[in-house]
């Protein structure tokens, strides 16, 4: 086996790295290296400090091409490429040496924290506590070396030579990824290199309105509760206004469980939410809440911060959403962009750029964070068209499943065809309305969704349902689409047997599951890729509506435990196995495209979901690429559309 080498700095800077980011943090000059931690495979890990002769064996190893191993490498290669190497005489690793451990762990659907992996793994090594103090002391504070007192040196250290410990425990639960994988994982890297480009005066411009966006909430906050909240800062105002509206398990949903406090951050926003029986009143307010704590303003203010000579880099996280492998944002988070852009932004942008005064602050610049990735140059955009809800059915591999592709094929509207069902009305005479609730049901229900899904999919489209009329908008999907419900629960029963059964694949439609018989249950989807989940169990969980079943439980990767408690497992179920592998296949059908524009010679600066920009003029080359069908994709009809400007749009 080769050689591989395991590092991590420890580093300071006048540079804020988390409002910042890594790109600007590690080009400044400012920035400097306190020590590197450093490891040969399993041998104790030893620390370079600068001043000191740098290892000759890693001299040796990073000119024979050897392979870099360290946590949320890209900070590492960063700081390697523009302050260990112009600033110390070392040779500069290629982009293809450094291998990524987070990026491992995330394809295993576990925390993309250092810290959090080791203890949802139960490693044994975790991280040294004393980290954040001499985070928060020294390298925050850009002291130098010398001004570190010699017991927190030799605590510096030995955090460095403890992360070096603590991300080697957790590979030896991971598999290896493919070359495949580690191919787009690189690419992913080189588009983070290149960047996105911005309208940075634009950008300027919008955050100069930040005050007024907060007096434009506070203005609609005060009418939402009728005068009962002046501001989303009132806290005590809040709290007597939103509690009583809220049941005893929706209050348990903003409760931080290791403070005993009410807490309206971003997770616990989120998570209440998502609650079927929220009132559409606590719906507005916790949007209005997150416009005042700066989901909009935040945008702009990246922008200005990370900004390098008018480009944005680093906001591409591949497989960011670990248990799917979907892409994500990393600091400027372009996956939750507003889809009711301006379709001709220009006059409003001239508003802003002159300081005019803009109608209805809030959502303007809402509306207008997608404009700001500008290009005078150019940008093409294309976008496949309803691909999840092709993946799905295609992946159950049935008759059904291939009824409702023939919809997409035939170039039928799916949400007409719903609509026409349920209201009984031929498919022409659809009204605008009927569609937008045929719309709701594909949307909620695909993954099977209920009642609860529908409420929420219909406040969040403006739209108000009785539970007797969600119902029967959920039977009348569910009869027209029996594909899913089948496929769902053999995407269940074939999970509970693997489990039953290690070594052994267990098919359900295109996709299988197989158990190793120690910590992971594998899922392979059509593209060879896999899914995992760690510490799979079959046991008996409770339903929402108080039965119990035979479910697997997982590691659940993506939660936090409380103070003391071990990391969380939730219960799989047939909806959620459905989503996961649906994500997981149209995650697959990107990442093969990124690979073939890259081939053709397109400049993408930026993927959101199932769309990739690029540089230039060339809608229908970009199309042509994107509409090729993977090899292992036959019959999976795609379509999308596209357009091009010199502003990102919609």
């Amino acid at each position: 086996m080769p050689d591989v080498l395991s590092w991590d700095y420890e580093t300071r800077s006048p540079i804020n790295l988390i409002t910042h980011g890594a790109y600007v943090y590690a080009t400044d000059p400012g920035t400097g290296i306190y020590n590197l931690g450093w490891a040969f495979n399993d041998e104790p890990p030893q620390v370079w400090h600068p001043g000191e002769p740098f290892p000759q064996r890693m001299v040796d190893h990073i000119n024979n091409g050897g392979i870099i191993q360290a946590w949320n490498a890209a900070f590492e290669r960063l700081i390697t490429w523009y302050v260990l190497c112009p600033d110390y005489g070392v040779p500069e690793p290629a982009m293809e040496q450094f291998r990524c451990t987070a990026a491992r762990a995330r394809a295993h659907g576990l925390p993309s924290s250092l810290e959090n992996c080791t203890r949802a793994l139960g490693t044994g090594i975790y991280k040294n506590p004393e980290g954040t103090r001499l985070i928060k002391e020294y390298c925050a504070q850009n002291v130098p070396w010398e001004g570190i007192p010699p017991a927190d040196q030799a605590l510096m250290d030995l955090y460095a030579a403890g992360d070096v410990d603590a991300e080697r425990s957790v590979t030896q639960f991971l598999r290896e990824l493919t070359d495949d994988e580690w191919y787009e994982y690189h690419l992913n890297e080189h588009l983070n290199d290149f960047g996105i480009p911005i309208d940075t005066a634009m950008a300027a411009a919008a955050l100069e309105y930040a005050e007024d966006v907060r007096v434009d909430v506070d203005a609609k906050v005060l009418t939402l509760t009728d005068g009962k909240v002046a501001s989303t800062r009132k806290r005590n105002e809040r709290d007597a206004w939103v509690l009583p509206q809220l049941t005893e398990n929706q209050i348990k949903l903003i409760t931080n469980k290791a403070k005993g406090k009410i807490s309206f951050d971003e997770a616990h926003r989120t998570a209440l939410l998502v609650h079927p029986e929220l009132p559409p009143k606590i719906a507005a307010y916790l949007d209005l809440v997150a416009e005042a704590g700066g989901a909009t303003i935040g945008k702009y203010k990246a922008m200005a911060l990370r900004q390098i000579e008018g480009r944005v880099n680093g906001i591409l996280q591949w497989n960011g959403a670990g248990q799917t492998g979907r892409f994500s944002s990393l600091g400027l988070q372009f996956h939750n962009l507003r889809r009711d852009s301006f379709d001709y932004p220009e006059p409003i942008i001239d508003d802003l750029m002159s300081g005019y005064e803009l109608d209805d602050v809030t959502t303007t610049l809402a509306r207008l964070v997608r404009s700001t990735v500008y290009r005078p140059d150019g940008l093409t955009w294309f976008d496949w068209s309803s691909i999840e809800g092709r993946v799905a059915p295609w992946l159950s591999d049935s008759p059904a499943g291939e009824a409702k592709l023939q919809l997409y094929i035939d170039g039928v509207d799916p949400y007409k065809v719903n609509a026409a069902s349920y209201f009984d009305v031929h498919y022409d005479d659809v009204t605008k309305d009927q569609r937008q609730a045929g719309k709701l049901q594909e949307l909620a229900l695909q993954f099977l969704g209920g009642v609860g899904a529908l409420h929420v999919m219909g406040q969040a489209s403006g739209v108000h349902l009785e539970d007797a009329e969600a119902e029967l908008l959920r039977d009348a999907w569910r009869k027209l689409n029996p594909w899913a419900k089948s496929f769902g629960a053999q995407l269940d029963n074939a999970a509970i047997k693997a489990i039953g059964t290690p070594g052994e694949w267990f098919h359900a439609g295109r996709v299988a599951y197989a158990f190793d018989g120690g910590d992971w249950l594998w899922c392979r989807l059509p593209s060879g890729r896999l899914l995992a989940y760690f510490q799979p169990r079959r046991e008996f969980v409770e339903t929402p509506w108080g039965d119990e079943h035979l479910a697997v439980t997982v590691l659940w990767g993506s939660g936090k435990p409380k103070v003391g408690e071990d990391w969380p497992r939730r219960g799989m179920h047939a909806g959620l196995w459905l989503e996961n592998v649906t994500q997981a296949a149209a995650a697959d059908i990107l990442r093969e495209a990124v690979i073939r524009i890259d081939d053709a010679g397109l400049d993408i600066v930026l993927t959101v979901h199932d769309e990739v920009v690029v540089e230039g003029h060339c809608v229908e080359q970009l199309g042509a690429i994107m509409l090729q069908m993977p090899a292992w994709a036959v019959g999976l009809p795609l379509d999308g559309e596209g357009d091009s400007g010199t502003r990102y749009g919609k």
